[in-house]
């Protein structure tokens, strides 16, 4: 005889969403990562952004990637989602920031980009955060 014991923070129906708004967030940003290590000269001049932070932000990136995506696949997902929430906020925040108080020099494009990133990491936030709200 087997017994199964159920728990609404493991793998069920329910949290699919939050789930597969993890793993787009992890695989696009981690895809994103090697280009971005790649080209950061290049990406620092048209950007703005100083060549050694987009360098760091590329490596951030794959890293970043790996473990989301491996955090989106654990049996119990919500403190990973609450990780992954609160960087997506803080990287929000942080874009805001740099555009607002001038820290770099940015370009129209690295206006264009730090905003861009910003916006992004707002939705998946958001996407997530609903993930959540249905496993309660």
């Amino acid at each position: 005889m087997t017994a199964q014991l159920l728990d609404t923070t493991a793998r069920s129906g329910e949290d699919t969403l939050v789930r597969k708004a993890m793993r787009v967030d992890a695989i696009l940003v981690g895809l994103l990562g090697l280009p971005v290590v790649l080209a950061s000269r290049p990406i620092a001049e048209w950007t703005g952004i100083p060549a050694g932070w987009v360098l760091g932000l590329g490596v951030f990136f794959l890293v970043y990637g790996v473990d989301v995506y491996w955090l989106a696949g654990r049996d119990r997902v919500t403190a990973g989602a609450w990780a992954t929430i609160a960087a997506n906020e803080i990287f929000t925040v942080a874009a805001l920031a740099v555009v607002v108080l001038g820290v770099w020099p940015l370009t129209g494009l690295g206006i264009a980009a730090v905003l861009g990133s910003g916006v992004y990491t707002a939705v998946l936030a958001a996407l997530q955060w609903i993930g959540l709200r249905r496993l309660a």
